[in-house]
């Protein structure tokens, strides 16, 4: 699935609402999956992650996810050890942001590093359920439900993570400026 088009206000459907305690290495992506992709020296691309992201809480998350939807979970998303690729698994399913009641500081700076915002609103997932049509604003903090309309706020992202994010994050920003 290709990655979506990144954007500071964006819109999108909630493809699937997870509960707490989603660990990077179990419930996004499981560790003995990622073993058995790619070659030898050769990591998977994300694309090729996407098709298992999420498979361990919900099988078909990644036959009902299009590109543009989002990901919204409890609290504590994307615990566990440093790993990188349950982010690029998100971003290789065509999710340009995940929504959560609250998330690990690794996670979150590995997700912002490959050019996935990752958004803590308390309460999310009490206003919305699976299908529901969002409005994520990262520049003015705000989560709108299209269905239901209800609006929730959170911390506004810096205008520099804007910057990194719309890079496609840190290691595509730094890699045009030692070109540039």
């Amino acid at each position: 699935m290709p990655r979506a088009k990144f954007s500071r206000k964006m819109q999108g459907s909630v493809a699937g609402v997870f509960g707490d305690k989603m660990d990077v290495d179990w419930h996004i992506i499981s560790f003995e999956t990622l073993r058995g992709l790619g070659r030898p020296g050769e990591p998977p691309s994300d694309e090729v992650m996407g098709k298992y992201c999420m498979v361990e809480v919900d099988p078909g998350f990644p036959n009902r996810v299009q590109t543009g939807d989002f990901i919204v979970a409890g609290r504590n998303f994307g615990y566990g050890h440093d790993h990188d690729g349950s982010c690029k698994a998100i971003l290789g399913a065509g999710v340009p942001a995940v929504i959560c009641e609250s998330s690990n500081g690794n996670f979150i700076r590995n997700s912002v590093h490959h050019g996935l915002p990752i958004v803590e609103v308390p309460g999310i997932t009490k206003m919305v359920k699976e299908g529901d049509k969002l409005e994520l604003d990262l520049e003015a903090g705000t989560v709108k439900n299209l269905t239901n309309e209800e609006e929730m706020h959170f911390s506004p992202y810096p205008d520099f993570l804007l910057k990194m994010i719309e890079s496609k994050g840190l290691y595509a920003q730094l890699e045009k400026q030692l070109k540039g």
